[in-house]
């Protein structure tokens, strides 16, 4: 059992077994966890560079070979090792960073997760009363778990557990930006990392924090051990054993939950068994963790009454501030009628013209894309806007992508403030672009940016309640459904259904572009009708916003930037997809506005 299946278990034991056996998971091709592991990499590799003595350690797919070396290596005295591998007995733990000083062994977990040392105090994975944060408590038992392989396989050596972690209270040097370091993703092998500055710069200038962590690890092993050994029995069989799983709303994220009951091997439909067949699934209601309170699993007790339709969901359960959404979403799924409140048109008349649907891309990385950002610092390089003018008049759009290699925010606002002014409405889907408006005014006063028409610009348009600002998102909650959407609000889903439901949108020229079919005569949800453009031997699109994160990392700064048409068509991607986003707006508030009219 390595450290990763350790993890899984301790989110739920049956999982174990689906890892083990190669079950199908959503996470298999989840574009955002292969960018976090990729800033993983990324930071790893800086951690290793503090350590000039450092010597790699093959991977070995067998870890009988892997953990002769680590132990061949051990022996030689005081060491550091990377990648080392501890077996015990059925146990085992490859560790980043191995660092031997006589009897001692300081193992060195790293993480592309933050602190802030200059907030965070010496204890930054505690709460402020002392207890174990929630929120790092995973990535503790992580180290808790080699902590106990390597003190099982080495007893006569001391084991002191560290965490290594980003620190956001530190600035990016040129040393080490994101360009600095270089990823290759080699067919059948592990992610190569190259860093391309200065080794001995990086070494006084990285935004690391090295974290002893040995009272944390104290407090949590003889929790951890236990967990351990209870999973490790599972797998000793044979064939390994199934822990029965505890079913109820914590499985509405699960992973093995895949679409469609094609797939032979379903670990959520063996689960559940038949109780996975409903359709609507009581999972789908919206805001399925607060049915019936906040702490309470009504999910799983009707499951245990074998009662799992979206139907058998007793109204009495549905409480609290999400509860008008839950009873609207059971209404109209019974009927599989859409629902738009006649209140709509009331509500948009009072929206003043011009009206302007905008929408942002940005990033937020581990190492930071320019000088001088810190890690986990905002640059946002996109934006899109449909522009309405007047009752009837034609549909604009307008938009803006960074392209130098230069710190992107100020042009960003600039080129905003220029396109949606100081009049009209301007609608956003819930609240990303306030806060990223927000923290563009805080960047203008940590760079000393004193365009003071700017920042009036921002603190104006970003202020709390501002009522020129309007929330698309909210008003679809508060006032619309449609069956389609299920119990999401994601634009994703919105869009489809509106698009399904109204006819008048598919014939509207604004939108003729997206009006496909595929080979059965099935009109084509717009987001699959992006086309995908050439980039080397391949075809790439970009239907997401981790999409166009990568994307626009490999047009800035990845191998082909300097080839002129990749770095065309990834540009068009990124236009292309941004577009979309801010047209799927302009159709959900077309459609609410007029069927309001048909009420």
């Amino acid at each position: 059992m390595t450290k990763s299946d350790f993890k899984v278990a301790r989110t739920c034991p049956t999982k174990l077994y689906y890892r083990k056996r190669q079950y199908p998971s959503l996470n298999d091709d989840d574009s955002y966890l292969q960018l976090l592991a990729d800033g993983g990499y990324m930071v790893e590799t800086m951690a290793k560079l503090l350590f000039a003595e450092g010597r790699p350690l093959r991977y070995r797919e067998d870890p009988l070979v892997g953990f002769k070396e680590t132990n061949e290596a051990l022996a030689t005295g005081d060491c550091t090792l990377f990648e080392a591998t501890v077996l015990h007995q059925s146990l085992l733990a490859r560790i980043d960073i191995l660092h031997r000083e006589g009897a001692r062994l300081k193992l060195i977990e790293v993480k592309s997760s933050s602190i802030d040392s200059g907030r965070d105090g010496p204890t930054p994975f505690r709460t402020g009363k002392g207890r174990i944060s929630s929120e790092w408590r995973p990535y503790l038992e992580d180290v808790t778990f080699q902590t106990v392989v390597t003190g099982r396989a080495f007893p006569r050596l001391e084991v002191i557990p560290f965490l290594c972690v980003i620190d956001k209270a530190k600035s990016a040097t040129a040393n080490v930006t994101f360009d600095k370091f270089r990823l290759q993703h080699p067919n059948g092998s592990r992610v190569v990392v190259e860093y391309l500055g200065n080794v001995q710069k990086l070494r006084e200038e990285h935004v690391l924090a090295m974290v002893d962590i040995s009272e944390e690890v104290k407090q949590l092993r003889d929790e951890v051990e236990r967990a351990v050994d209870k999973f490790a029995l599972t797998l000793q069989s044979d064939p390994i054993r199934r822990v029965a799983p505890e079913i109820g709303k914590k499985c509405k994220e699960c992973e093995y939950r895949l679409p469609g009951g094609t797939t032979p091997k379903n670990g959520f439909r063996e689960c559940w068994g038949a109780l996975a067949e409903s359709d609507p699934h009581v999972l789908d209601i919206y805001r399925v963790d607060l049915v019936g309170g906040k702490n309470h699993d009504a999910i799983a007790k009707m499951a245990a009454k074998g009662r799992t339709g979206l139907a058998d969901i007793p109204r009495q359960l549905l409480v609290g501030a999400v509860a008008a959404r839950q009873r609207l979403q059971l209404k109209y799924t019974a009927t599989g009628k859409e629902y738009v409140d006649a209140a709509l048109q009331g509500l948009f008349s009072k929206h003043p013209y011009p009206l302007h649907f905008i929408d942002f891309e940005g990033s937020r990385l581990a190492i930071p894309y320019y000088e001088g950002m810190r890690p986990y610092e905002q640059a946002s390089f996109q934006w899109s806007c449909h522009t309405i003018h007047g009752p009837g008049e034609k549909v604009e759009h307008s938009e803006w992508l960074n392209t130098d290699v230069a710190f992107p925010n100020f042009d960003f606002a600039r080129t905003l403030r220029n396109q949606i002014g100081n009049s009209g409405t301007v609608y956003i889907w819930s609240t990303y672009e306030l806060v990223i408006l927000r923290e563009i005014r805080e960047q203008m006063k940590k760079y000393g940016n004193e365009e003071h028409d700017l920042a009036e610009w921002i603190d104006s348009i970003a202020a709390r309640k501002n009522p020129r600002v309007v929330d698309l998102c909210e008003i679809v909650r508060d006032h619309y459904f449609h069956p389609a959407m299920k119990g999401s609000l994601s634009i994703k889903y919105v869009l489809p259904a509106v698009w399904e439901a109204d006819a008048t949108l598919r014939s509207d020229p604004l939108f003729k572009e997206y009006v496909m079919y595929d080979g059965q005569g099935n009109l084509l949800n717009p987001y699959a009708t992006l086309p995908p453009l050439p980039i080397g031997d391949q075809e790439e699109v970009v239907k997401g916003g981790t999409g166009a994160m990568r994307v626009y990392q490999e047009m800035m700064f990845g191998q082909a930037r300097q080839n002129i048409v990749v770095r065309e068509n990834y540009r068009k991607l990124l236009l292309q997809y941004c577009k979309l986003d801010t047209a799927a707006m302009v159709a959900i508030w077309m459609h609410c506005r007029n069927a309001s009219k048909k009420r």
